[in-house]
């Protein structure tokens, strides 16, 4: 985390949160995560970085405290029918549906009574599929355990189209790799003679079937959150309504719930109002952005914030979200305007 925001949390943790939710929001706390875990994760580890249990427990007590917890249900039909939740409420989600879910997270919330939504991507369940992404952390793995030095690297330069053999450039490259050209990561894997899908079989890093209906007969709530988790950005409007319409189709299927929420994958942040006029028109009763708890009830759509960064406790991070929020009310620079 850079320096100037270091300080402004540090700065922000000295105000009482009495003070600040005295400030607001109106709106609950929509805190989201990935994943947890005190293990090394390699198929992550190089994407971002996740709190272990510990750290977990800790906000959540936290939360807690100051907060009420609450079910995406109440959620919607508090949007539905434009109904005032309690103050102070809060509701967890976590996307991607990766196994922690179910052995470390779930049984956490289930001990100290709190609900959660969780957002999943139905071609990685049962593992029939690796995440793109997190082929690549499975690969700068390889190359941060690779012994054969510039012999088995030097390949990664023609098929990254690194122009200087540089092997500092090599990461970065894979880094900046999406869905459009994410075939060169099996032929990369082959190089270093890395099986994805002997990882798969042996790690089992998703949620399986008969997880997610346990999860969700314990009371908690399935999401969807696109098929295969592309850079909307980077498809067309018929694809993303395809993406969006059929993941929920799916946790409606399997589930039987019939209230699939949605969950955009990567950034809400350059998508289209012509996309959400037509959700709006679905019967998905609820969309999720990442765009830090700004309003945008118009499109039947609320904004979570980023609960995971291991370097900040989650009471400084609220602290901070908080005063920001309030001084963007202020601006009039609260709500979210797409074109």
């Amino acid at each position: 985390m850079k320096l100037a925001k270091t300080i402004y949390y540090n700065l922000c943790s000295l105000l009482p949160i009495q003070f600040l939710n005295w400030l607001g929001p109106d709106m609950p706390l929509l805190p989201y995560q990935h994943t947890v875990s005190s293990e090394s994760l390699p198929h992550i580890k190089h994407l971002y970085k996740y709190k272990n249990e510990k750290q977990f427990i800790h906000d959540l007590d936290f939360l807690l405290k100051h907060y009420k917890p609450i079910h995406v249900d109440e959620l919607i039909f508090s949007v539905r029918e434009k109904k005032i939740l309690p103050p102070r409420s809060f509701l967890l989600s976590f996307d991607d549906g990766f196994r922690e879910v179910f052995d470390i997270i779930a049984p956490i919330l289930e001990k100290k009574g709190i609900p959660a939504l969780f957002f999943i991507n139905p071609a990685f369940i049962d593992n029939n599929e690796l995440f793109y992404r997190c082929k690549i952390s499975l690969l700068i793995e390889a190359i941060h355990k690779n012994k054969k030095g510039n012999k088995t690297i030097q390949p990664f330069f023609e098929l990254l189209n690194i122009e200087e053999n540089k092997s500092t450039k090599i990461i970065p490259a894979l880094k900046k790799i999406n869905q459009i050209n994410a075939e060169v990561l099996d032929r990369l894997a082959e190089v270093m003679d890395f099986s994805f899908d002997l990882f798969l079989k042996k790690q089992q890093p998703f949620l399986s079937s008969p997880q997610l209906h346990s999860l969700s007969e314990r009371g908690f709530s399935i999401g969807a959150h696109s098929i295969n988790h592309p850079y909307y950005k980077l498809i067309s409007i018929e694809e993303q309504l395809k993406q969006t319409i059929d993941s929920c189709n799916y946790v409606n299927n399997k589930w039987g719930t019939g209230s699939c929420s949605f969950s955009f994958p990567h950034s809400d942040k350059e998508l289209n109002q012509d996309l959400f006029d037509k959700l709006n028109n679905t019967d998905i009763p609820l969309l999720f952005g990442i765009q830090n708890e700004k309003n945008e009830l118009n499109n039947k759509m609320l904004h979570r914030f980023n609960a995971e960064r291991p370097e900040i406790e989650l009471n400084k991070q609220i602290k901070g979200l908080i005063f920001i929020m309030w001084l963007r009310t202020l601006a009039g620079k609260n709500n979210v305007i797409r074109k």
